[in-house]
């Protein structure tokens, strides 16, 4: 139960983490590929299960971390693309 616990707050951290270091590197460097920052952190998932010494869950992590940079990835992108149809809008009113 402890196990379950530990690891339950672990992912919810290293979740939050990842999105908000997917987002900012995207925010940052919007011409760099997605599948670059992704890939990033499903190393950093790999990294997580060595460290932990719990290599059972490295797939879990793998795909978890990379399910989570994937939704920040998209999130800002979405933003990028919502901001230039406003300015198109923009233009075309003024």
């Amino acid at each position: 139960m402890e196990f379950l616990l530990l690891f339950g707050l672990h992912f919810f951290i290293m979740g939050s983490l990842v999105m908000l270091f997917s987002g900012i590197i995207t925010f940052l460097l919007p011409r760099m590929h997605f599948l670059i920052t992704i890939s990033l952190f499903g190393i950093v998932g790999v990294l997580y299960a060595v460290i932990f010494e719990v290599v059972d869950l490295a797939i879990f992590a793998v795909f978890y971390n990379m399910i989570f940079s994937l939704i920040a990835v998209g999130l800002v992108k979405l933003g990028f693309y919502f901001k230039k149809v406003a300015d198109r809008q923009e233009e075309k009113i003024a």
